[in-house]
């Protein structure tokens, strides 16, 4: 019975296999589009923006996923084996990759690395310039002009991120944040006075001393990876006072995100924005601070006078039992004389 099951499944997934097979083969002849792998969508987003409908772009690790979480299906096994050009990052959370393509075992597939920093104005253009540059050298296009027109709006983001930075006077906001943005953090102006790793690989001591930073060096921002946690930095902003705010490091995560543009934008409008709140916020703290001294000093100077008042009533009060005392013995003295004055 069990070897029975077993046969019907390995023929159901041979049947599965030959009819993806049939399909890609036929869609292949139909459209004759290049199917391209990506790992992540740090470089799959440039692909997919370079080629458009022209080719089949799929990304291996969701946007929402750290790489290092990825876990492998048959359909990525199935992709790889077809696929033409197959873009990886170089990162460690890729530790996957060798196994994926062995199982894939496509002797005619071109695997080409865009190594480095992405998620900075720089890095952006450095991923653009090498996946173009590899896009046109491999399926021999002229893609010239779309990456010039792409590092043009790159540099628009770096632009507007430099003046806002300078508004804000970012350099002298402290920030502390996961390890994996101090990059970006920091080419976006602010000063990163700490960073931790995966909060699950963090001890008490290290907890405690980010609290001891945080509070030693007034910071204003604590900032989460997405992809990593979204709610340890919470706790520390929470005990200073800071603000806490969650960056992604991959595009297409959270809405309008889509391009490594428009993720430096979000990013950077998440740090422009929790600055803004923070000092806000910490103006508004030293105004009702200011406020209370002022309230301090005016019931000191209220109670001051209080016992400056009950020491002036004090002093009448003697007063008027002085002179009550002295009228007395006046009338006493005046009783006496005229006693006296009758005996004689």
């Amino acid at each position: 019975m069990k070897n029975n099951k077993l046969l019907t499944l390995g023929m159901a997934l041979m049947l599965t296999l030959t009819f993806l097979s049939v399909t890609v083969t036929e869609a292949q002849d139909t459209t004759e589009k290049p199917i391209i792998v990506c790992t992540t969508s740090a470089v799959g987003n440039i692909v997919q923006e370079f080629l458009g409908d022209t080719a089949d772009v799929m990304v291996l690790v969701q946007p929402g996923l750290c790489p290092a979480d990825f876990d492998m299906k048959p359909s990525d096994v199935y992709a790889v084996s077809n696929a033409k050009i197959l873009f990886k990052q170089g990162i460690q959370g890729e530790f996957w990759l060798d196994g994926l393509l062995e199982a894939a075992g496509n002797e005619n597939l071109t695997v080409v690395t865009i190594p480095g920093a992405y998620n900075t104005p720089e890095g952006a253009k450095s991923y653009i310039r090498g996946v173009g540059g590899n896009l046109s050298q491999i399926l021999d296009i002229d893609l010239d002009s779309q990456i010039s027109e792409m590092l043009d709006e790159v540099d628009e983001v770096s632009s507007w991120m430099a003046t806002q930075a300078e508004t804000l006077d970012a350099s002298n906001v402290n920030v502390i944040c996961m390890n994996w943005l101090k990059t970006f953090i920091e080419s976006a102006g602010f000063n990163v006075v700490a960073t931790y790793n995966p909060p699950e690989t963090l001890s008490a001591g290290d907890i405690t001393a980010l609290l001891q930073t945080a509070q030693t060096e007034g910071v204003a921002l604590v900032a989460d990876n997405l992809q990593i946690d979204v709610e340890f930095g919470a706790g520390i902003a929470s005990e200073v006072g800071a603000e806490h705010l969650v960056l992604t490091n991959f595009p297409g995560a959270i809405p309008n995100t889509e391009t490594l543009p428009k993720m430096l934008r979000y990013n950077a409008e998440q740090l422009f924005n929790s600055t803004i709140t923070w000092q806000s916020m910490s103006t508004l703290k030293a105004e009702k601070d200011e406020l209370a001294n002022q309230v301090a000093t005016l019931q000191q100077s209220m109670s001051d006078l209080k016992a400056e008042n009950d020491d002036l009533q004090n002093q009448v009060t003697i007063f008027q039992i002085t002179t009550s005392l002295a009228v007395v013995v006046v009338a006493v003295e005046a009783v006496l004389l005229y006693a006296r004055k009758k005996r004689k």
